[in-house]
């Protein structure tokens, strides 16, 4: 058994830790936040937390059982070394990390990895430079139901796509990042994007100044997905509705509600079919566990697996 690695967790707010402590979320996500699966996964030793807010140490400490405690980075490299870091600061605060670990092995990132794409870019050259590897937490990536629908699934349901349409709310860094990566995973490479309506554009999200827009992705194959944003004041509702040949299916409330629909013959014209959209197939999902899989994914790549 190979020794897991030394791992710190840097930022220690809602998707770290906090929504842990939510008693609903908790019936459908085994594994909602870093904690949860850095607390029970065997590849990752977790070790330090670090945050600015005394509070968030006190429940490091007292609910995690977390030794080394630091207020910043620069406190945390006097005791402690990692191997593995899990960023979870907004993007604005992740400047010169990856240099002061030089033992880092792999970084566990939420997304965006800047609030622009240089930022981004000058990111992912940062841990380039010093030979990190980089996971970004779109945990779609390690939903077993999705990842089926990558491998031919998706045919096996609807056969091939005729029109697809998505909605998110809560920013575009936010919520709308995990929706576009999620149609790169289904339809490949992204050939052109549009606004379709500037005007009714809003800002919202935990991220300062993140927009919420409405706009359409062309894919290969001339698919389109058509993205409406929604306020979250309203209610919540992340997901992507995909008509095929064969049938619709639709995946909403993040992805623990998937229902397929099926072609029948249509209940009202001789010789034609309908989409029973009031008769569904419920499909369990698999998204309590996606996060873990992530982590799995990312010990795996510094394995060379």
């Amino acid at each position: 058994m190979k020794d897991p690695f030394k791992t710190v967790l840097i930022g220690f707010g809602k998707v770290a830790h906090e929504m842990a402590l939510d008693h609903v979320m908790a019936k459908y996500f085994l594994y909602g936040t870093h904690a949860q699966v850095l607390k029970d996964h065997p590849r990752f030793s977790w070790e330090a937390v670090v945050d600015p807010s005394g509070e968030a140490l006190d429940a490091a400490k007292n609910k995690w059982n977390i030794p080394v405690l630091a207020s910043s980075v620069d406190e945390l490299v006097e005791s402690f070394q990692p191997e593995v870091a899990v960023i979870a600061t907004p993007p604005n605060q992740r400047i010169n990390i990856i240099d002061r670990f030089p033992d880092l092995k792999a970084v566990f990132v939420e997304k965006p990895l800047g609030l622009t794409f240089d930022e981004s870019q000058n990111f992912v050259s940062e841990c380039k430079k010093n030979n990190v590897l980089i996971q970004v937490n779109f945990w779609r990536r390690g939903d077993e139901f999705i990842r089926k629908l990558v491998s031919d699934g998706l045919k096996e349901y609807i056969w091939s796509p005729l029109a697809v349409f998505g909605i998110y709310g809560n920013g575009l860094l936010n919520n709308g990042s995990h929706m576009i990566d999620f149609t790169r995973m289904l339809f490949g490479e992204i050939k052109s994007a549009e606004l379709f309506s500037s005007k009714t554009s809003f800002v919202e999200g935990p991220i300062h100044g993140d927009k919420n827009i409405h706009f359409i992705l062309e894919f290969r194959d001339d698919i389109n997905v058509v993205f409406q944003a929604i306020p979250f004041g309203s209610y919540r509702e992340v997901g992507l509705d995909i008509w095929g040949e064969n049938g619709r299916l639709s995946l909403f409330q993040e992805s623990l509600g998937i229902y397929l629909y099926p072609k029948e013959k249509n209940r009202a014209l001789f010789k034609e079919f309908e989409i029973a959209s009031d008769r569904p197939k419920i499909i369990q999902p698999t998204c309590g566990h996606a996060l873990y899989h992530m982590y799995d994914n990312l010990a795996a790549a510094i394995y060379n697996e």
